[in-house]
C-alpha cells in the first residue's frame, strides 16, 4: 500500500545536475551502452552524447555512472572543465582508486628529487614537469593487472587547449591497450567542432549517442500514471494540451508535470493547465531558451526570428528567402547549421518547424523584453 508521504511528493523534477524520479526513454539506449562498453567493443570505448541544453544529457551521464560502478571493479571518473587540468584530475582519482602512494608515483617522473626538497605532488604538477602519458600507464597497467575497468566521463564538453591535451594522451592509452573509456556530453554544435578539431579527429569514429525527442506515448503514459498516484483526475483534452506542451522536449516534460502536480488539487483543469503553461514557459525561456538563442551567431537569430513571425508553425524555406534577402545557397548554410543543433527540423520538404515548445513565443518574449 501506498505510503500518504510518498502520494504527495513530486515526482517531477525540473532542476538540472540531478536524476528526477521519472526518466523517460533513456533505459534502452544506456541499457545498450553499458552491455557493449563491458563487452569491450571498441566501437563504445569512446562515446559522444549529444543533445540541445534540456533534453537529457547529463541526468543520462549520471544514470550510465550509476549503472557501470554496480559491476565489480568498475569505477565512473568525472572530471570537470571548470576545474581546469583535465590530465591532473584524472592522474588524481586514479591514484585513490589504485591506493598507490604518490611517492611511487613521483618516482616514475624524471628529475624529481623526493628527499631533498620535500617535493610535493601538487608542486609538481603546478610546475608543469609531469609527463601524464606515461604516469597515467604507470596507474592503469597496475589497475589492468587487478582487473579493474575505469570509465571517465566529461558534461558539456566544448573546444579547448585542455580538452585538447586530455584528447592526445587518452588517444595514446587506448592506443596501449588500457583499461580506460570515456564518455562525453554536448551540445551538437560543440560535439561537431570536437570532431573536426585537426588534432581530435580520431573522435570522428567514436560512437555518437543522440537522446532524441521523448515519445508522445510515453509522456502520455507516464503523466497517467504519476497524476493517478497523487490522486489527481484530468480529462483527455488537457492531457492532450500538456502533450502538446511538452513537445518531446525532457525538461519540458519535467517542468509541465512539476506545476501540473503543484497547481493542481485533485483535478488538472484548463484553469490550471494556463497556469502550467505559463509558469512551464517562464523557466523554459529563463532557464533553457535564452542561453540556447544568444549563444548562436546573429544570421542565425535573424532565420529563427523570421520563422517566429510566421502565421503558421510551418515555415516555407521561401518565405525565410524572401525575407531575409539572400539567395536559397546562402540560407542552406544556415538551416542545415540550425538543423544539426536541433533548435529546427523539417516536418517536409522546403519547410522548417522550430523543434523546442513556445520557442516562436519565447523569441517575441525576449525581443520585448530586450528592446530588440
Amino acid at each position: 500500500m501506498v505510503q500518504e508521504n510518498e502520494v504527495l511528493k513530486n515526482p517531477f523534477m525540473p532542476s538540472f545536475g540531478r536524476i528526477p524520479p521519472m526518466v523517460l526513454d533513456q533505459q534502452t539506449i544506456m541499457n545498450n551502452y553499458i552491455f557493449h562498453l563491458n563487452l569491450g567493443d571498441a566501437k563504445y570505448q569512446t562515446s559522444l552524447v549529444y543533445g540541445v541544453r534540456g533534453s537529457g544529457k547529463t541526468v543520462f551521464l549520471l544514470n550510465v555512472q550509476r549503472n557501470y560502478e554496480k559491476e565489480k571493479n568498475h569505477y565512473f571518473v568525472r572530471l570537470n572543465l571548470g576545474q581546469g587540468n583535465l590530465l591532473f584530475q584524472l592522474l588524481s582519482s586514479l591514484q585513490q582508486i589504485s591506493g598507490i602512494d604518490w611517492k611511487e608515483v613521483l618516482k616514475s617522473i624524471q628529475g624529481i628529487n623526493l628527499f631533498g626538497n620535500g617535493m610535493s605532488f601538487k608542486s609538481v604538477e603546478d610546475i608543469g614537469i609531469i609527463n601524464y602519458s606515461d604516469v597515467l600507464k604507470h596507474i592503469l597497467v597496475k589497475l589492468k593487472k587487478r582487473g579493474i575497468s575505469i570509465l571517465v566521463g566529461i558534461d558539456e564538453i566544448e573546444v579547448s587547449d585542455d580538452v585538447r591535451a586530455f584528447a592526445s594522451v587518452y588517444q595514446t592509452l587506448i592506443g596501449d591497450d588500457l583499461d580506460i573509456s570515456l564518455i562525453m556530453t554536448g551540445l551538437p554544435s560543440r560535439i561537431s567542432d570536437l570532431q573536426h578539431e585537426k588534432t581530435l579527429t580520431f573522435l570522428l569514429r567514436s560512437n555518437r549517442i543522440y537522446l532524441k525527442p521523448l515519445d508522445k506515448m510515453s509522456v502520455e503514459d507516464n503523466f497517467t500514471m504519476a497524476f493517478k498516484r497523487g490522486n489527481k483526475t484530468i480529462s483527455p483534452l488537457v492531457m492532450k494540451r500538456l502533450i502538446e506542451g511538452v513537445k518531446g522536449y525532457a525538461y519540458a516534460f519535467q517542468t509541465i508535470g512539476y506545476y501540473a502536480w503543484e497547481e493542481s488539487k485533485d483535478d488538472i483543469n484548463n484553469q490550471v493547465a494556463n497556469e502550467v503553461i505559463d509558469l512551464s514557459k517562464s523557466d523554459l525561456y529563463q532557464n533553457a531558451y535564452e542561453k540556447l538563442y544568444t549563444e548562436i551567431s546573429s544570421t542565425d537569430r535573424k532565420f529563427l526570428d523570421i520563422m517566429a513571425q510566421y502565421p503558421s508553425s510551418i515555415v516555407p524555406i521561401s518565405y525565410i528567402v524572401d525575407e531575409l534577402k539572400k539567395s536559397k545557397n546562402y540560407i542552406s548554410v544556415y538551416r542545415a547549421r540550425l538543423l544539426d543543433d536541433q533548435l529546427i527540423y523539417a516536418p517536409e520538404r522546403g519547410y522548417v518547424s522550430f523543434t523546442l515548445p513556445f520557442f516562436s513565443d519565447f523569441i517575441r518574449w525576449y525581443k520585448e523584453n530586450h528592446l530588440i
